[in-house]
């Protein structure tokens, strides 16, 4: 039986269909590749993330687990640029690469009918151009003036050119050939369509076409269905978040089954989080009592065993690298049930992982800093870092316990990088409202001062500056600037294993019943200008313009304001992710008014009143007054009557001085 389809028995069209899909594969896979390879070399390393920190490894001030951060660091970043991805590229781009140079061949667009190619002229030539080409050509290719010592392939390669030239010339100049190939591309009219396979035949219809049908039902019935089982059981099996569900669900039945008389505390969010599935499926070789004991190192700093046990320390890097996403994932719960003081647990839960500190004291502060000790630390009084500045060089040494001049100034230089944010304006707004109406659509603008601990009191600032620019964007969109300001850093945090982008989340709660305000979430304060933080005392204090940064964020709510005008009572709670002391709880707040009346114009003011008043006629009708008596219902006076009206009066005024009595006239 005769095969229906046309096959590709050159090889000219399977390999370019062969690279498409490799493409169509490979492009988006090497993509994603890079960019988890450009996030590896993004880890952090000891090197402080502020401006002006130590390094650490060049002056040889390095942490206790140094060690086994940075083999953690290296098989982190390795796992990420050398894996079973980068294999699969570098196969892939190779046989791409081979195919593109030794399979391919140039297509065959000989079915491809253009006259004007044909007769190698451009689409603009006119009639007599086209004439001129076709003689030539045909002199040329013309049977009779072939020469005779050519071969019979070459004649009939000529002669099926002459054809072709031939065809090209009707198609141009004949009006029924021209109409044929203007509809159906060919001067001969509809031609017939034949299928093709970008396959030779012998894999199709040959002995090995069974090879064919298994590689088919290989790729169709087994490895595509995997691939997409795969993702999707990973897609099922986790929150949008990466949470995994099971400890999602674990969360939610701990927030929906707790005892409201019960405090919660970070060391509660702490037995939560190490009862997570990441948790516990990573670390099946340790008991959870082993893994909180490790976790308790870590707030301490407690590098002793390492010596003796460098396995379980490689565990607590591993552990405390993972402990801040399962915090996140818990607060992305938590903020639905609106729980605030379970959100302070688990962000004074994070700072602590990252600082290495203990999550409850009053010390935190000055914890945080490399090198202290913590035994001397929590036996003097000070426990601000802004007080640790009003010290001298020596008596810091001994508030922090360090003997180590270098490692002194490295902690000092810590400390006076921290930044902490003063806030000098809170203001519920409506863009183009000077009042807050009610039922209106409002943000919440915040200004404030980024501050440096050795830094003292606040400068004074123009309330000019502190103004909006009511531009068109700004009317739009009160928030479209808060990514306009530099990003934050990352945040210096020499004991946790990976780099951590520092940044505030903001809260807003309602007073009333200490509870997030329905329908918020926890705004992410990411840009900031940290100038401030490289002023001197002199400079900040006058709080020059040209010195001073100034930072704003703006807070759309995400319902309007109450319907009733009034005064409502929130907080703004501002916590630090990676930084004790750095935090903001203030009061807000929201003074709804309704809008002020508009004032008239005097002139329409004076009509107005003119129009209450009884003693005066009916107002014209084509004047103001005119139409807000027509408004009421009360006929407004004709100006033409009048007019008639006033010619009355003014003619009688204009006549009575002639004397009319006539008859007294006669008779005298």
């Amino acid at each position: 039986m005769a095969s229906e389809y046309k096959y590709d028995e050159e090889g000219e069209t399977w390999p370019f269909f062969v690279l498409a899909i490799l493409t169509f594969i490979l492009i988006p896979l090497t993509a994603s590749w890079i960019y988890r390879a450009i996030y590896a070399s993004d880890v952090k390393s000891y090197n402080a993330s502020v401006k002006g920190a130590i390094v650490v490894d060049d002056q040889g001030l390095k942490v206790g687990n140094a060690e086994q951060i940075s083999a953690y660091q290296r098989q982190r970043k390795s796992a990420k640029i050398f894996n079973k991805t980068l294999v699969i590229l570098i196969i892939g781009w190779a046989l791409v690469i081979y195919i593109a140079v030794y399979a391919t061949k140039e297509a065959d667009l000989s079915g491809v009918f253009d006259p004007y190619a044909i007769l190698e002229i451009s689409s603009s030539a006119t009639e007599k151009e086209v004439k001129s080409r076709y003689r030539k050509l045909s002199l040329k290719f013309h049977p009779d003036k072939l020469p005779k010592d050519l071969s019979e392939k070459a004649k009939e390669e000529m002669e099926a050119t002459f054809i072709l030239i031939n065809s090209a010339y009707k198609a141009l100049t004949d009006e029924v050939t021209r109409a044929n190939f203007l509809q159906y591309g060919h001067p001969d009219g509809r031609q017939e369509v034949s299928h093709g396979i970008a396959l030779p035949k012998f894999l199709v219809e040959g002995k090995y076409s069974p090879i064919m049908v298994v590689l088919y039902f290989l790729v169709i019935g087994v490895l595509l269905p995997f691939i997409v089982g795969s993702w999707w059981s990973n897609v099922k099996s986790h929150t949008r978040k990466g949470l995994h569900v099971e400890t999602a669900a674990l969360f939610a039945r701990k927030l929906t089954d707790r005892n409201p008389a019960t405090v919660v505390t970070p060391e509660t969010i702490l037995d939560w989080v190490l009862q997570s599935t990441e948790v516990q499926t990573t670390f099946k070789h340790l008991s959870t009592a082993e893994i909180k004991t490790l976790v308790e190192k870590h707030f301490d700093r407690d590098f002793e065993y390492v010596k003796t046990n460098p396995s379980l320390e490689a565990d607590k890097v591993r552990l405390v690298a993972l402990l801040p996403n399962l915090i996140n994932g818990l607060l992305d719960i938590v903020v639905v049930f609106r729980h605030i003081d379970i959100i302070v647990a688990a962000q004074d839960l994070q700072k602590a992982v990252i600082q290495a500190v203990r999550p409850t004291g009053k010390y935190q502060e000055l914890l945080q800093l490399p090198f202290v000790d913590p035994e001397v630390v929590r036996k003097q009084p000070i426990t601000k870092l802004g007080k640790l500045f009003t010290l001298s060089k020596e008596d810091a040494k001994k508030t922090l316990g360090i003997k180590d001049d270098a490692q002194l100034d490295a902690a000092l230089n810590v400390a006076s990088h921290i930044p902490s944010l003063r806030i000098i304006e809170s203001e519920f707004k409506v863009p183009g409202e000077e009042v807050l109406p009610p039922s209106s659509k409002a943000h919440l603008s915040l200004k404030f001062l980024v501050k440096s601990p050795k830094l003292k009191s606040i400068p004074e600032i123009s309330e000019d500056r502190l103004k909006d620019e009511e531009t068109l964007d700004y009317m739009k969109d009160p928030t479209y600037a808060n990514s306009s300001q530099p990003e934050l850093p990352f945040s210096y945090a020499p004991y946790f294993p990976t780099g951590v982008r520092n940044h505030w989340s903001a809260y807003l709660i309602l007073q009333k019943d200490n509870r997030l305000v329905e329908g918020t979430t926890d705004y992410k304060i990411e840009h900031i200008d940290l100038r401030n933080l490289e002023l001197s005392q002199e400079v900040w204090k006058e709080g020059k313009e040209s010195d001073v940064t100034i930072g704003s964020y703006n807070i759309a709510l995400n319902s309007p304001t109450p319907p009733n005008a009034g005064t409502f009572h929130f907080r703004i709670l501002i916590k630090n992710n990676a930084y004790y002391g750095a935090d903001v709880d203030i009061p807000l707040f929201m003074d709804v008014e309704n809008p002020p009346m508009k004032v008239l114009p005097k002139i329409v003011k004076e009509e107005v009143e003119s129009d209450d008043e009884s003693d005066i006629s009916d107002p014209e009708e084509d004047s103001l007054a005119g139409a807000l008596a027509a408004l009421r219902g009360e006929p407004p006076k004709s100006k033409k009557i009048e007019e008639v009206e006033e010619g009355e009066s003014d003619s009688e005024s204009v006549f009575t001085d002639i004397n009319t009595d006539t008859e007294d006239e006669g008779d005298s």
